[in-house]
Parts: C-alpha cells; sequence; structure tokens
C-alpha cells in the first residue's frame, strides 16, 4: 500500500497532550497556592479536566497524523485527530486531482475533499501519477 503523509506541527499533533498538561499544571497551582473551600473545588474541576483530555489524547494515539493511502482496490484518507475513511475504486467513485485539492465524488454524499497544502512535491507527484487521468486529444 503506497502512502503519503503530511507534515504536521507538534502543537496540532499533540493537541490534547498539550491541554491536559495545562489543565492539570493549572489545578495544581490552584490548589497550592489559594485558600478556601471553593478554590480546592475548583482545582479539583481543573485536575478532572486535565484527566479527561489525557484520557482522550491516549485513546487518540494513532490518530494523529494526516495522510492518504492507497493500493489497487480502495483509497484511504486520515485527518488530523479523526477516524480514517476509506472509499473503494468503482464506476460510482469519481476521483479529481486540482492544484490545491483532492476531490472525492461518491455516492450518496460520502465524498471528500483533501486539501493538498503540506504534501511534498514528490508525494503529490506520486498522486498525480496514479490518480490524474491523461487528456486525449483529436
Amino acid at each position: 500500500m503506497q502512502k503519503i503523509i503530511k507534515k504536521t506541527s507538534f502543537f496540532k499533533k499533540y493537541l490534547y497532550y498539550i491541554f491536559a498538561a495545562f489543565w492539570i499544571i493549572f489545578g495544581a497551582y490552584y490548589y497550592f497556592l489559594s485558600e478556601g473551600k471553593g478554590a480546592v473545588f475548583i482545582s479539583v474541576l481543573y485536575l478532572i479536566a486535565g484527566l479527561l483530555h489525557a484520557l482522550v489524547a491516549f485513546k487518540q494515539g494513532g490518530k494523529n497524523a494526516e495522510y492518504i493511502a492507497w493500493d489497487e482496490e480502495k483509497l484511504i484518507i486520515a485527518r488530523l485527530h479523526q477516524k480514517p475513511k476509506t472509499y473503494y475504486f468503482g464506476p460510482e467513485v469519481n476521483i479529481h486531482i486540482s492544484n490545491y485539492h483532492l476531490i472525492i465524488k461518491a455516492p450518496k454524499a460520502t465524498g471528500d475533499m483533501v486539501e493538498l497544502k503540506g504534501f511534498s512535491k514528490e508525494d503529490l507527484g506520486l498522486l498525480r501519477e496514479k490518480f490524474e487521468k491523461p487528456v486525449f486529444s483529436a
């Protein structure tokens, strides 16, 4: 299976881990430097929010990359922090590559449009080689 991977920044890739660390640090800071019962309640809420973000980050461990993969029978589109979508080749699926987007037209409005910004020129050449239809002149 051929695969091209989009370059993703550190902060986009590890967004949930960053938020988890932020909420846990903020909750601990608020707990130790504030006084009163309200401060304890608020700091516990911050700590819970941090732990929930850490749980989401752990659950989405393999979904922190954007890529396009294909073989002879299917095309897989994976977006950042989302479940990959699979499109099987057939007469009802139409794939078009423009300068900036990969457009997939599929039945029942299940198509997709993927921005090609962030992929390397070599990867885009490989993608165009597979999916661009030759133009015939008469």
